[in-house]
């Protein structure tokens, strides 16, 4: 009988001589099962942790959207059925208009300060006093937004994109409380706690979150992202306070840092009054300097100035800032729009 040639390369599998070890029999280890259960166990683990953590970011966000909701109703109601003056606040009740002071990075002063040093043409081109208001009347829009909280010191109105109470406490608490002061991420929008409202302040600088769905001040990445065109379309802010109503022009946008001795550093937050003219001027000229924009909307020794502020998302140390002045009373507003409409990129 013929015999066959075995088959080059084929050895059939030789029968385990160890069946009763899995591990030398070809099965896996109890060991590398636990270590593969417990991987799973700690991605499921992640996973669970991650989606509370999003859940409650957005349940966050829902709830200061709510409160912001919640106060514009009162506002807008306010504002509808409110023409007559307002009435004096008694003063047990004032307002938080003097808030708590903590120090400033550099050779930052307290308003007390900088009007004890201010030279006498100071006082003249920025008066301490509100003209149409020496009296200190609270305007009768705030009382049912003060009766939710006594920190409502002003409404900030960017039109089409932001409409938000701003408060005043500290420097701190509103980066974790909405304007209700329910614990939140978004925060707050507040004005710095050196600001004091109750002497006209040449500069209001108002701080908010950069929150990536738009919320707070996540806005104002639009100027940097869009850029001129989007300014052109947004150039105007509302920014009602206790004591006033005033319109606000932009003017700059720009990226700061707030490190002494780095580049682009400008103290913003330092300049709630000028002690003179040529300070105002140069801030102003520091500003231009850095602004995104070529913007001929002019800036004059006398005019108040507006400051929203936000991180930038990136870096700790940076500030986007979008800068603006107050119209003048008897300002020609189509030689404004005009110096809008005009602006480009750098």
């Amino acid at each position: 009988m013929k015999r066959e040639s075995p088959k080059i390369g084929y050895y059939p599998a030789a029968p385990s001589k160890h069946p009763g070890n899995p591990e030398r029999s070809g099965r896996p280890s109890r060991a590398v099962k636990l270590r593969f259960y417990g991987a799973i166990a700690v991605c499921a683990c992640v996973f669970v942790v991650c989606a509370v953590l999003l859940i409650r970011y957005y349940a966050n966000i829902a709830a200061s959207r709510h409160a912001s909701e919640q106060l514009g109703e009162i506002y807008q109601s306010s504002l509808a059925a409110t023409d007559a003056p307002a009435e004096t606040l008694p003063s047990s009740s004032a307002p938080t208009a003097a808030p708590r002071v903590t120090p400033l990075p550099t050779q930052a002063q307290t308003p007390a300060a900088q009007a004890s040093a201010a030279p006498a043409g100071a006082d003249e081109l920025w008066p301490t006093v509100y003209p149409d208001n020496p009296k200190l009347k609270v305007s009768a829009v705030f009382d049912e937004l003060q009766a939710q909280n006594r920190d409502i010191v002003a409404w900030l109105k960017l039109e089409g994109e932001l409409e938000e109470p701003v408060v005043q406490r500290d420097n701190v608490y509103y980066l974790t409380h909405n304007a209700l002061c329910q614990k939140s991420i978004t925060g707050a929008l507040f004005l710095d706690e050196t600001c004091d409202l109750i002497h006209v302040p040449t500069q209001m600088v108002v701080h908010g979150h950069n929150m990536k769905e738009g919320a707070m001040f996540g806005c104002l990445k639009k100027y940097k992202v869009k850029g001129a065109a989007y300014y052109k379309e947004h150039a105007y802010i509302d920014f009602n306070t206790l004591y006033e109503n005033g319109r606000y022009v932009i003017f700059a946008v720009a990226e700061v840092d707030i490190r002494s001795g780095h580049p682009y550093y400008l103290p913003f937050w330092q300049y709630s009054r000028f002690t003179d003219e040529k300070q105002f001027t140069d801030y102003v000229a520091s500003v231009r300097a850095c602004s995104m924009y070529r913007c001929k909307v002019d800036v004059q020794p006398g005019d108040r100035l507006l400051t929203l502020s936000t991180c930038t998302g990136t870096d700790d140390n940076m500030r986007l800032v979008v800068m603006a002045r107050k119209i003048r009373p008897d300002e020609n507003l189509l030689d404004l729009n005009m110096a809008v409409m005009s602006t480009v990129d750098k």
